[in-house]
């Protein structure tokens, strides 16, 4: 059984604001997945400045913003093409922003938090495919009420979200793995998998699966 790492890096850009608490407060929060492994190292900047650097297959420049709109521009560190995206994030969420590889050309997508809203007494937690390379492959869960893994949403096509799955606060594992060919078999083998992942009272988190730099997969939980 392979184990993916969880890769979190937090950047701060200057002129941040001083009054942003985070989701959950009055601010805001930007976070960048790179799942395009090809293109290596990618630079965020944030409203024109330096964000930070975000390597292949992790997440990074995590960043406490205003809430409002704010331009966000990610380009290879070789100097290649990159993209710049207008986003807008809420008081107190998070939006994540995923740049992945279409033909050779950088590209984003927005995850937006409009269903992150979570009650007292418990978590949420979703995935987002972008193992372009993964081929066939079935994405499971297992969550604090419940140890046994199921999958998340099925079929799971590439770039698909999955919805928010609630639960009670606690554990959950986020597990990657060749996709069954009887639904009535066993366990197939894990290709990938978080290990255990912590989603306090009252939060919500994302997980993105994408394809490990030279072969395989990896699954990021955001921040």
């Amino acid at each position: 059984m392979r184990y993916a790492r969880m890769v979190v890096l937090l950047a701060c850009v200057a002129g941040c604001g001083s009054d942003q608490s985070g989701p959950g407060g009055a601010g805001a929060r930007l976070s960048v997945v790179n799942a395009a492994a090809a293109a290596g190292t990618l630079k965020v900047y944030v409203d024109g400045s330096f964000a930070g650097d975000v390597g292949a297959a992790a997440a990074g420049a995590a960043v406490e913003v205003d809430p409002g709109a704010h331009e966000v521009m990610v380009r290879p560190a070789t100097g290649a093409d990159g993209f710049t995206r207008n986003v807008t994030v809420a008081a107190g969420r998070s939006l994540t922003l995923v740049s992945y590889d279409s033909l050779g050309l950088l590209r984003p997508t927005v995850l937006e938090d409009s269903n992150a809203t979570v009650a007292a007494g418990a978590s949420k937690l979703r995935v987002a495919h972008f193992a372009a390379a993964a081929g066939a492959i079935d994405i499971w869960r297992t969550q604090p009420d419940y140890a046994t893994p199921i999958r998340i949403m099925f079929p799971f096509n590439y770039r698909d979200v999955s919805p928010y799955v609630a639960s009670t606060p606690g554990a959950w594992r986020v597990l990657v793995s060749t996709a069954i060919a009887d639904p009535a078999g066993p366990m197939p083998d894990t290709l990938a998998m978080t290990g255990s992942l912590t989603v306090g009272d009252g939060e919500a988190r994302t997980v993105v699966v994408v394809d490990r730099p030279g072969g395989g997969v990896d699954v990021i939980a955001v921040e």
